[in-house]
This record gives structure tokens, C-alpha cells and sequence, in this order.
């Protein structure tokens, strides 16, 4: 079942014209004010990127929990998750913003 979510990953890729042909059943309208070529970066975005690298990974393990214990109050447990979480990987810093 893990496998159903896959597709809605890479979706956002889809649409906009920007496949053969999809041009050819409408008229041009917005679309072609937008530069013609934008560069795809490896990973995305530098928000998508560090998203991925630093968050992602530990809200996932932190969603498979609750997911499996299915507690009455999820937020919390998956707030907790994550504060504990915190703690492990970044040593305990305060709760201010790296410099």
C-alpha cells in the first residue's frame, strides 16, 4: 500500500502544457507569459532541498508511528516525536535559529 503514494510525489511535473501536444487543444493564455525553459535542479527547489534533508525524513518516521499505534491524540504524540527526535539529532540546542 506504501507504493499508492509514490505517483503523488512526482505529480506537480504533470500539467501546464508542458507535455507534446498539450498545446494543441487550447488556446494560449497565461502560460505563455512564462519563460519558456525553467532549469530543474537536482532535488528542486533550495526550500525542497533542505526540506528533504533536514525535516522530511523524521516526519515520516514520526507519521509511521502514529500510523501503527494510532493514539487518541496524534498531533501531540507526533509533536513529541519530533521534539525527542530534535533532541537526538541536533544535540539539544535551544530553540533558536542556527546563525
Amino acid at each position: 500500500m506504501a507504493n499508492e503514494q509514490t505517483p503523488t510525489t512526482t505529480a506537480p511535473a504533470v500539467g501546464l502544457g508542458a507535455g507534446p501536444g498539450a498545446g494543441a487543444s487550447h488556446t494560449p493564455t497565461a502560460d505563455s507569459t512564462t519563460p519558456a525553459t525553467n532549469p530543474v535542479r537536482p532535488g528542486g527547489a533550495p526550500a525542497r532541498v533542505y526540506m528533504n534533508e533536514k525535516i522530511v525524513p523524521y516526519l515520516l518516521e514520526g507519521m509511521k508511528n502514529v500510523t501503527k499505534e494510532q493514539p487518541s491524540n496524534p498531533l501531540r504524540m507526533l509533536g513529541e516525536f519530533l521534539i525527542q527526535k530534535s533532541n537526538e539529532v541536533e544535540g539539544g540546542q535551544s530553540g533558536r535559529a542556527p546563525e
